[in-house]
């Protein structure tokens, strides 16, 4: 699943910003659960600990739904209103 991949025109892209435990990686963490697998995904994270800020982040799940890593990227390159010198 790609981070941009629901989002509609009627939002700005960074609305579609969440926590790493939110609502996508749980959606997720079932279907790893569930189906005995790994799941690598990435989402747009709102980062709460470090000022609100924007991580094009891949989130790595287990099979048995925990998350069990996670790597963070802010070098979202400019594209559109994406802009990363922004955030």
């Amino acid at each position: 699943m790609m981070p941009f991949a629901f989002c509609i025109r009627e939002k700005r892209w960074c609305e579609f910003a969440e926590p790493v435990n939110g609502e996508s990686t749980q959606f997720l963490q079932e279907f790893a659960l569930k189906y005995n697998m790994v799941i690598i995904s990435s989402i747009l994270e709102r980062d709460i600990n470090h000022g609100e800020t924007l991580w094009n982040t891949v989130v790595i799940i287990g099979n048995n739904g925990n998350i069990i890593g996670k790597h963070c990227k802010n070098h979202i390159p400019r594209v559109g209103d994406f802009n990363e010198s922004m955030y």
